[in-house]
């Protein structure tokens, strides 16, 4: 009867380290994808930024020509 007691031990025990495992593994997977989120937003707001000054750099030479286009005339 003892040995029954300890492999149900045994098992119970492999049972909680797989456990704990997966668990583990689960929670590196969440960080990592979080990682990889935040680069993205952070990537994101960056090209967001840039794409907004070169707009806004565009309109600027834009008045420009036009004021110069019509000095000519």
């Amino acid at each position: 009867m003892t040995s029954d007691d300890s492999s149900a031990q045994d098992r119970r025990e492999t049972k909680a380290a797989k456990h704990l495992e997966k668990a583990r593994e689960g929670g590196e997977a969440r960080a990592d994808y979080d990682a990889a989120q935040q680069a993205t937003d952070d990537k994101t707001v960056r090209l967001k930024a840039l794409r907004l000054a070169k707009e806004q750099a565009d309109k600027e030479i834009a008045k420009k020509l036009i004021k110069k286009a019509a000095k000519k005339r």
